[in-house]
């Protein structure tokens, strides 16, 4: 079963200020982080790499054998992992199954996309909602749900999310009218929801 690390970025150094936070870290993945134009931004990014130091060292392995896929996951050799960030909170799932993890803040939902991104049940789940913050809620257990699922199948944002159907009662993905072979968890973390995906 996959393990989950959460943390908050809120607390550290701008990378871009203070060169110390950026020790250890692979000169490729240090230009990353200080790629970001805001300083919340460059310490979200420097705040997964040191949460997936931690739990990739809690198995034996090493985020300095870390690569990147075409798709620009990380990968590394031996465990599966995925990172995930959202307001001032970084989230690193890890498994020995392919594994998808994602956190988003519960805010203001773009509801003005939900026809491209949700499928009548789903709608339907969120609209059921009685209160606006709770169908906030609703919409973004979904969307957590559905990104960690395309994020273990390493298709991204790329993938068709009318095809993919995230059943939040019984934690279930169904893809194209078939139940994926996955396990899906989540969870409300304060103002945060948390949603990872683990293949069978």
């Amino acid at each position: 079963m996959a393990e989950y690390f959460i943390k908050s970025a809120a607390g550290l150094p701008d990378p871009a200020l203070d060169a110390s936070t950026l020790y250890g870290i692979p000169t490729e993945r240090q230009e990353r982080i200080l790629k970001y134009r805001n300083a919340a931004d460059r310490k979200l990014s420097l705040g997964a790499w040191r949460l997936m130091e931690e739990a990739l060292g809690k198995y034996g392995f090493s985020a300095k054998n870390v690569v990147y896929s075409e798709s620009g996951k990380p990968l590394c050799e031996g465990i599966c992992f995925n990172l995930s960030h959202s307001g001032d909170m970084v989230l690193c799932a890890v498994s020995k199954a392919a594994v998808g993890c994602d956190i988003e803040r519960v805010k203001d939902a773009p509801f003005e996309i939900i026809d491209k991104v949700f499928l009548p049940n789903e709608k339907k789940y969120i609209a059921e909602a009685q209160r606006a913050k709770d169908k906030a809620r609703r919409f973004f257990r979904l969307w957590t749900m559905k990104e960690s699922y395309i994020k273990m199948t390493g298709e991204g944002l790329s993938a068709d999310l009318l095809g993919i159907e995230a059943d939040p009662v019984r934690l279930t993905v169904t893809r194209d009218k078939v139940t994926a072979r996955c396990r899906l968890f989540n969870t409300s973390y304060g103002d945060y929801e948390i949603s990872i995906c683990e293949e069978r």
